[in-house]
Parts: structure tokens; C-alpha cells; sequence
């Protein structure tokens, strides 16, 4: 794996693990504030985040 390819997966990975944490916390939010559409927001945002993970997980090189 070179350089460029390694920072671009590490950078993936951040991205992911960010929107999953934000998801998260949208979540909460929503449960505490009553809020339905922010919930269902912070799922989508993890959802995102997990699917973004698996895919910069995936080897590129076939």
C-alpha cells in the first residue's frame, strides 16, 4: 500500500468514525428533546458512518 492510498484510508476512517459519533449524539439529543426528526437523523448519520467504514475496510487492489 503507498502513501497517498494509506492517507486516503486513514482519512476515510476518521470520516467515518466522525459521522458515527455525531450520529450518536444527534440521537440523544433528539431523545431528550423529543424530537423524532433529529433522531431519526442521527440514525441515518450512523448508519452512514458504519456503512462508510465497511467500505474503506474493503482491499482496493484486485
Amino acid at each position: 500500500m503507498d502513501e497517498d492510498n494509506c492517507m486516503t484510508t486513514f482519512k476515510n476512517i476518521i470520516s467515518s468514525t466522525a459521522n458515527i459519533i455525531a450520529g450518536q449524539l444527534k440521537q440523544e439529543i433528539g431523545y431528550v428533546t423529543g424530537s423524532r426528526k433529529i433522531t431519526r437523523s442521527g440514525v441515518a448519520q450512523e448508519m452512514k458512518g458504519h456503512a462508510q467504514k465497511v467500505a474503506s475496510s474493503r482491499p482496493t487492489d484486485y
